[in-house]
């Protein structure tokens, strides 16, 4: 326990090992993805970036003048049906505005369509995370954990979403409305910015909200101008489908979620206790950001992004990015006033477990996805109760001396 404790483990060679190994092998994996591929199918027979194919088709459907269609199910999985010769139940719940950004990629054919949007996935995750770590060692590793290659193998948006809270969060100190505006384009993924109104509120920051508002008021605006009001009702007629079929039936398995609920129903436990213990961890998410509301920014985010996570019952293994985004926060912090006991244990723990978290799930049922979301709130929780900065240590070659967040 006194090796966890202090996290004498975590040695710089270590990391360094373990970081380069998990890289080589998610690079490894994407590259058989790649290379074992039949034209637009892998290996296993569902599409190159599976989940990108919703994206792409629903920007495609848009482009050819009735978005409407983009929510019509069999119209959507006609289409990727007829891309890419195999069937692949798919579905789209998202907002309209969520087109703004997928009718221009879909412009693409679809396999450098896939490339750019990875591109600037990866873009836009490791420039916010450079805005957070102290160097660009520490940026190389958060990039090397397994949830990249997760990310990028489903083609999926959670980096997206990550990098708009994380903008958010870096920005709300220093520029107050685009912070918000970062907040507002959350707006697209609703559920991961259940802690935004709480921050706000508890932290009065009045210009935020007014950023927040103005964004998603001007993506709202440009959406009914593009598509029309029919996109938006069509919107909302869906909703039932991810709430019935996807949540409580976990009809694509609840071992691909990470949320409280999906952990609860996979255990056995009726729908509406699910939905009660769902509740308890949003209460806790609310109750965690107004405890740290006068904290350091740097820990402030780490609970916003960890009560994120645990508030929404709507959460699949990759939109963990954000719990990833917050342990960012946690160790830039530590970097630079010290690690409290177990923190760099648990850091490593929530940096590791994207590689067997779906396995775990699936054949024991044990929810570790939940179990990292909880560790990184109450880690938060209790540096902000610390009351003070702790003398900066070297973590083992790791660097002590730095500045930190939000110096940049």
């Amino acid at each position: 326990m006194e090796i966890l404790a202090t996290g004498s483990w975590v040695t710089r060679d270590r990391v360094r090992a373990f970081a380069t190994i998990s890289a080589l092998v998610g690079a490894g994996m994407l590259l058989f993805l790649w290379l074992a591929r039949n034209g637009t199918v892998d290996w296993f027979g569902t599409p190159v970036g599976s989940d990108f194919t919703a994206f792409w088709h629903g920007g495609r459907l848009a482009n050819e003048g009735d978005a409407v269609r983009v929510w019509d199910l069999a119209a959507l999985n006609a289409a990727v049906e007829a891309t890419h010769g195999v069937v692949f139940p798919t579905a789209w719940i998202y907002p309209p505005v969520v087109l703004l950004v997928f009718t221009p990629i879909a412009s693409l054919p679809y396999l450098p369509a896939l490339f750019v949007w990875q591109v600037l996935s990866v873009a836009a995750i490791g420039l916010i995370l450079r805005a957070i770590l102290p160097d660009d060692r520490a940026l190389l590793v958060a990039l090397a954990s397994p949830l990249t290659a997760t990310v990028l193998a489903g083609g999926q948006n959670a980096f997206m979403t990550a990098a708009l809270l994380g903008a958010g969060l870096v920005w709300l100190e220093r520029r107050p409305a685009l912070g918000g505006g970062f907040f507002g384009a959350l707006l697209y993924k609703p559920q991961l910015a259940l802690m935004i109104a709480p921050l706000i509120l508890f932290t009065r920051s009045w210009r935020a909200l007014l950023g927040g508002v103005c964004t998603a008021l001007a993506l709202i605006v440009a959406s009914l101008l593009l598509w029309g009001p029919e996109s938006w009702l069509a919107f909302i007629n869906s909703l039932s489908l991810g709430q019935a079929d996807i949540m409580e039936k976990g009809v694509t398995g609840f071992f691909k979620s990470a949320s409280l609920f999906a952990a609860a129903r996979q255990w056995g436990i009726p729908v509406n206790l699910a939905y009660v213990i769902q509740g308890l961890g949003a209460l806790a998410g609310i109750w965690g950001v107004w405890q740290i509301r006068n904290a350091k920014p740097s820990v402030r985010a780490a609970v916003v992004c960890a009560g994120a996570a645990l508030s929404t019952p709507y959460l699949f293994d990759y939109d963990m990015a954000v719990v990833g985004v917050g342990a960012a926060f946690l160790y830039a912090d530590a970097s630079r006033d010290g690690f409290l006991s177990y923190e760099k244990s648990a850091l490593a723990f929530i940096w590791a477990v994207p590689w067997v978290a779906r396995s775990a799930a699936q054949l024991l049922a044990l929810p570790l996805s939940p179990v990292t979301m909880i560790l990184l709130f109450w880690l938060a929780i209790r540096r902000a109760r610390s009351g003070h900065g702790h003398p900066t240590v070297d973590v083992d070659g790791l660097p002590g001396d730095v500045t930190g967040f939000p110096a940049r």
